[in-house]
């Protein structure tokens, strides 16, 4: 089927194809970014950014320049004394007068002493020798290797506000104790700077192990536990600049570095529009008018695409849903500005649907036929069965003997079980299935009537839950049921009659769990030894039992016996066997 319009063709298949037109509008937009690129790069926003982190460096290297330069002094007077003292003088009194004009000939240092290894100052610039415990905390500060800078030395008072400078005594390769130097903090804040006409908003000096040493201005940080984390993550063989926030939640830029290497380091905190950070040269960030006209290129982008790709396809995917639905075949809309490859589309889209539309046609006609041809077989399979049962009933009653006329009457009831399953199966909308309950009325309302012929005070019961079979298990389920109920009702009218006991026949078939199904007959019938496993009978409700898939099991009761069969439910129809 063509539905191509007659006449000639005046579509331009390369200047309306999708490409072309995306290409023309994506090289319209894409031409500013083109121009701004060059004249504002990114390597302009980097070099900037770099200018910046190194004036704030350098302005930080100014601001902690005095408190550099005392640590460095006591340091290296530390050191000094670590090499000339002598821990076995004879004359503390001596010793003491030596570092106590050690102590005086120098303002930014308020104590000196030697701390022993047994946590005794003895020799210091005190007038009295003093510890600072004997615990194993004590022991650990006075025989370290290291040269520690802290702000607590024990727990005696006043301490708080000085650091604590420790330099240990080494002697033929063993710590022997520590110089001991105390720094106030006012006076190492104090000292003078280099150049003191830019001072940061917030100073803070720490320790390798994040404690705090002295401090100026705003508080930078909370908490402060993390400066010793940060100093790990940022610190390495150059300064750090970054942005964050300080404790009062103001933007702040902030100068991280090493004060002294292994001992102490420095952070400041600037006000990011202060000083050359609020230079006028640059109003915008870099990035931003390339990204104002990338944007415009993408809202560019997208509203050519979607009036070249997107609508049509909208509209052609309406009308498959429209199609899909109801088998409607709406009319497209404006076909003549469609792009070439949305044009052939549409129109094999609609070559399509009108094949697909001939062929359900043509596959519905072919159903109808076998589903009638289908139900014929079975209606007449079931109207044979039925003329099977007339010539059996006209043989039984000409029959000479009532074992004769017994067996065709068993034959006869098995024939019209197989009927009425196959009358079931035709009348039924779905073929491939069968409702269970109506089937189980129907042979057990035939077994029930005949129990009429036994006695009327037989009670009897039927309770099935509605589910569907296959006719593969539907007809093997009608024989048991069948075969069960005509063993019971023989059984019930051999056994001899017993004042005041009831009779009874119950038949269930009940889902027990997913996908499993039970059937059970309950009488008041004794099993007796001719009908305990042998027969014809009972040989066929095991094959029954067996093609249903599961097991028959006989179990004797209190006022009689039971015969249950537990098979699985098949959903699955079975490919067709072709012979």
């Amino acid at each position: 089927m063509s539905s191509a319009p007659d006449g000639k063709d005046d579509r331009w298949p390369l200047l309306q194809s999708l490409p072309f037109r995306v290409v023309a509008f994506l090289s319209l937009a894409l031409l500013p970014i083109g121009l701004l690129a060059i004249w504002q790069t990114q390597n302009l926003d980097e070099t900037l950014r770099a200018r910046t982190a190194l004036s704030l460096v350098a302005l930080t290297e100014l601001a902690i320049s005095g408190e550099r330069q005392t640590l460095q002094r006591a340091i290296g007077a530390a050191r000094s004394q670590a090499t000339t003292v002598g821990l076995t003088s004879d004359d503390p009194e001596a010793c003491s007068a030596a570092f106590r004009a050690f102590r005086d000939s120098d303002p930014s240092i308020s104590f000196a002493g030697v701390l022993q290894t047994s946590g005794m100052i003895a020799c210091s610039s005190e007038s009295a020798p003093f510890s600072i415990g004997t615990d194993d905390r004590a022991r650990a500060v006075a025989s370290s290797a290291d040269t520690v800078l802290n702000t607590r030395l024990g727990a005696e008072p006043g301490e708080s506000n000085s650091v604590i400078l420790l330099q240990p005594i080494v002697r033929d390769g063993t710590v022997a104790g520590q110089i001991v130097l105390a720094l106030p903090t006012d006076t190492l804040t104090g000292m003078p700077d280099l150049d003191n006409s830019a001072p940061p908003l917030s100073l803070v000096i720490f320790d390798r192990n994040g404690q705090i040493i002295a401090s100026q201005g705003e508080a930078p940080v909370n908490p402060v536990v993390d400066l010793s984390q940060e100093a790990l993550l940022r610190l390495g063989a150059d300064p750090s600049t970054f942005v964050g926030r300080n404790a009062d939640g103001q933007r702040r830029v902030f100068v991280m570095l090493t004060l002294v290497p292994g001992l102490a380091y420095a952070m400041t905190g600037w006000a990011p529009t202060e000083g050359f950070l609020a230079s006028t040269a640059i109003t915008l960030p870099s990035f931003f008018l390339p990204a104002l006209m990338w944007l415009a290129s993408l809202l560019v982008a997208y509203f050519a695409v979607h009036r070249l790709v997107v609508s049509p396809v909208q509209d052609l995917r309406s009308r498959m849903r429209r199609f899909a639905a109801d088998r409607a075949l709406p009319k497209a809309k404006n076909t003549e500005m469609l792009p070439q490859e949305l044009f052939d589309l549409e129109q094999t889209f609609v070559n399509m649907a009108y094949d697909l539309i001939d062929d359900e046609a043509r596959m519905e006609n072919s159903l109808r036929e076998k589903n009638v041809l289908l139900k014929e077989v079975h209606h007449r399979v079931k109207n044979n069965l039925q003329m099977i049962s007339s010539i059996m009933n006209m043989q039984i009653r000409t029959a000479q003997s009532d074992e004769s006329r017994h067996a065709l009457k068993r034959l006869q009831d098995r024939v019209l079980g197989l009927a009425t399953v196959h009358r079931y199966i035709y009348q039924s909308k779905d073929l491939a299935r069968t409702e269970a309950r109506p089937l189980m009325a129907d042979i057990c309302g035939t077994l029930f009537a005949q129990l009429s012929e036994i006695g009327n005070d037989i009670e009897h019961d039927l309770k099935v839950d509605n589910f569907h079979l296959l006719p593969d298990q539907a007809v093997p389920l009608a024989l048991l049921v069948g075969e069960v109920g005509t063993n019971v009702t023989q059984q019930l009218g051999a056994a001899p009659r017993t004042d005041g006991a009831q009779r009874f026949m119950r038949f269930s078939l009940l889902i027990v769990a997913p996908g499993m199904a039970q059937f059970q007959c309950s009488t008041s019938a004794v099993l007796s030894q001719d009908h305990k496993g042998k027969g014809v009978g009972h040989q066929l409700i095991r094959a029954f039992s067996v093609q249903l898939g599961g097991k028959v099991e006989t179990a004797e009761t209190a006022d009689g016996h039971t015969v249950t069969v537990a098979f699985p439910i098949t959903t699955d129809i079975p490919d067709p066997l072709d012979y």
